[in-house]
């Protein structure tokens, strides 16, 4: 027997009633198309992800937005970046040469 996870199984905060009609909704207001501007310039492609602007836990349609996949992806990694914080150089310090006298 296959083992079969639920689509949102993975999610964090599960997606209240009526979510499909929210993110009609956000896809009709936002013209089917991917909310994401880059330099002033909003991508051409269609909007297929619907995105949290804020916090995870809003689900008012003030706070969801269309991202293509690709810009929903970028989005989701630039999120996982920020909360994992600094990360330690993986570079070697720079040896002092042994002649040199500070």
């Amino acid at each position: 027997m296959a083992w079969k996870e639920s689509p949102t199984a993975w999610r964090t905060t599960p997606r209240p009633l009526g979510w499909k009609a929210l993110r009609a909704q956000a896809l009709e207001r936002d013209g089917g198309q991917c909310t994401w501007t880059d330099g002033g310039v909003r991508c051409t492609e269609p909007g297929t992800d619907c995105d949290h602007i804020g916090n995870p836990d809003d689900h008012s349609l003030d706070n969801l937005r269309m991202l293509c996949g690709p810009h929903h992806r970028k989005r989701t990694a630039l999120q996982a970046r920020a909360a994992r914080g600094p990360q330690p150089s993986r570079r070697r310090p720079a040896e002092q040469h042994p002649g040199l006298i500070r």
